[in-house]
């Protein structure tokens, strides 16, 4: 069993510096992983503003809730009585309620969220790519000018990582272009907090609007598209590229204009795996696996040190000497060992969290 395979481990990836107290107090319904993660994820509110990616979370998982605050607020009006209830709380109460019991948050939305704001730090530094000036080695392997189908794609592609780009704040709404599991998790967080609230004001107390709150979660699911994640954007584009897309320098010229999601994307075709779990392999994987990734992909030690620059922004310990030191350990990973690693990174990662439960239990 390879060490760090744990589909559950930190998403901070810190090992020190935690403010246990607050972990533990009043936290104990959770792992006391995850509640350490939402200590630091959801500090008090005296604490010193959080760092970069820290804040970027909070404004995903903030502005995904307040749109589907708004969606479910909308089917509601069809539950006069309800949306009248509601109706005496304009205010977007759903998010407010979540920071007050950020255990409501599963460890997996935690992390999922947070490889979303690391997508959006890494594209905020190095800019969207300019679709339109594609003359610098990538415009000969993607020739959107002469392919409309590609040129819709590199423009949904670009739409779709403006909507993650947007400045704002926590309470601004952000379309949920969310996986569909994590999507229904959030439909029934806030489904549950407007029902609440509904239930404060209701002269009946209630007692009839858990279906109506039922009937409207699954009216949203039913509508949802998740398609609309950049992540899944850039799938698409690379799809349609077919053999295009396994040019031996696309992957090069893809890095050196970081390309991040085209560059996950098609890497993760080659490798054969999911691109969202490539994605976050990328932004929070142990340095280890990042070395395996380049190393299964054919890069040179060169090709590590520029993945090593271009995940700086949500790796800030990436100093110019550690990454010095990790591309002279890169030449010891050989291309079987990367292939073991990569082959452990296919199978299930629930799979490799019971085994990794199962290890530190039992001690063996």
């Amino acid at each position: 069993m390879l060490v760090g395979m744990s589909a559950h481990s930190s998403p901070t990836g810190m090992a020190s510096d935690r403010p246990m107290a607050r972990a533990m107090a009043g936290q104990s319904a959770v792992p006391v992983g995850h509640a350490i993660d939402l200590a630091f994820f959801f500090p008090d509110e005296s604490q010193a503003r959080p760092d970069a990616l820290i804040a970027e979370t909070r404004r995903h998982m903030g502005g995904c809730i307040a749109a589907i605050e708004m969606a479910m607020r909308l089917r509601l009006e069809q539950a006069p009585d309800i949306a009248a209830a509601l109706d005496r709380w304009p205010a977007p109460v759903a998010w407010s309620m979540v920071r007050a019991h950020p255990t409501l948050l599963g460890p997996d939305l935690l992390a999922h969220m947070q490889m979303r704001a690391g997508v959006t730090l890494m594209l905020r530094q190095f800019g969207q790519a300019d679709f339109e000036q594609l003359d610098e080695g990538q415009g000969d392997l993607i020739p959107a000018t002469d392919d409309p189908e590609l040129g819709e794609a590199l423009s949904a592609l670009a739409l779709a990582e403006g909507r993650w780009l947007a400045l704002a704040g926590e309470d601004a709404p952000m379309k949920p272009d969310l996986p569909v599991e994590y999507f229904a998790d959030l439909v029934w967080t806030v489904a549950a907090c407007l029902n609440v609230v509904a239930q404060r004001t209701m002269l009946d107390g209630g007692e009839g609007s858990l279906v109506a709150f039922d009937r409207s979660g699954w009216a949203l699911l039913r509508d949802h598209d998740e398609e609309a994640c950049p992540i899944a954007q850039a799938d698409r584009l690379v799809r349609q590229m077919g053999e295009r897309a396994d040019a031996p320098e696309l992957l090069g010229a893809l890095l050196g204009q970081r390309r991040f999601l085209l560059f996950a994307a098609v890497a993760a075709r080659r490798l054969r795996m999911d691109s969202r779990q490539l994605v976050a392999m990328l932004v929070m994987g142990p340095v280890a696996h990042l070395a395996s990734l380049c190393r299964a992909l054919g890069g040179s030690a060169g090709d590590y040190r520029i993945l090593l620059l271009a995940l700086r922004p949500v790796r800030p310990f990436l100093s110019d000497a550690a990454i010095v030191a990790e591309a002279e350990r890169y030449q010891g990973v050989s291309e079987q060992r990367a292939d073991s690693v990569i082959n452990v990174l296919r199978t299930s990662p629930d799979l490799r969290a019971k085994l990794d439960h199962f290890h530190a239990v039992t001690g063996t």
